[in-house]
C-alpha cells in the first residue's frame, strides 16, 4: 500500500514537472488573449462618444486602477465580474459597448466573453496607455487632466 502510494506520488510529481515545463510565458497569454482581435483606436471612442449617447465605455481594469485615472465617460467592470455585471445589468445584446484595459489583453478576454454571451455590438480598444500617449484626457474623482501636462510640472508642482 505504502508503495502504490509512493509510486502515484511520484507519478503525479513527474506530470507537474512535465506540464509546468510547458507552460505559456505571460507574452504568450497575452499574445492568445489579443489573438483574433481588431481593436479600434483613439479616434473611434471620441467619435462613438459623440455619435451615440448610450454607448457604454468599460474598463476592465481593477478598481483602484480606474480611481487612480480612466478615460472620460467609463465605467469600471473589472475583467472577473465583467461578465457577470453584463449578464444581470444589461439585456440588450445590441447595446454599443467599447471595452479597454491597460494594453488590451484583458479586453480582448472580456470582449470573447461577451461574444459567447450574444453580444454582438462590443469593441475592443488597444488600451488606456495608447490613449495616455495620444495626450487625451484623463479623469477621476478629483477632475480631468492631461498626462503631458503633469509631466511638465517640476518638483515644485509649478510648470
Amino acid at each position: 500500500m505504502i508503495r502504490s502510494f509512493v509510486i502515484a506520488v511520484s507519478g503525479c510529481f513527474i506530470a507537474l514537472t512535465a506540464s509546468a515545463e510547458e507552460l505559456m510565458t505571460l507574452e504568450e497569454v497575452a499574445a492568445a488573449a489579443k489573438d483574433g482581435i481588431e481593436f479600434v483606436d483613439n479616434s473611434y471612442i471620441l467619435e462613438r462618444q459623440s455619435s451615440n449617447a448610450d454607448l457604454m465605455l468599460v474598463d476592465v481594469r481593477s478598481n483602484g486602477d480606474f480611481e487612480v485615472g480612466h478615460i472620460p465617460g467609463a465605467i469600471s467592470m473589472p475583467r472577473g465580474t465583467a461578465e457577470f455585471e453584463f449578464a444581470k445589468n444589461v439585456r440588450d445584446a445590441n447595446a454599443e459597448i467599447i471595452l479597454y484595459c491597460r494594453t488590451g489583453s484583458r479586453a480582448s478576454l472580456v470582449k470573447k466573453a461577451l461574444s459567447a454571451q450574444g453580444y454582438t455590438n462590443v469593441s475592443a480598444h488597444s488600451g488606456f496607455e495608447t490613449w495616455i500617449e495620444g495626450g487625451h484626457p484623463v479623469e477621476n474623482k478629483f477632475g480631468s487632466f492631461r498626462q503631458d501636462a503633469l509631466e511638465q510640472e517640476d518638483d515644485t508642482g509649478s510648470k
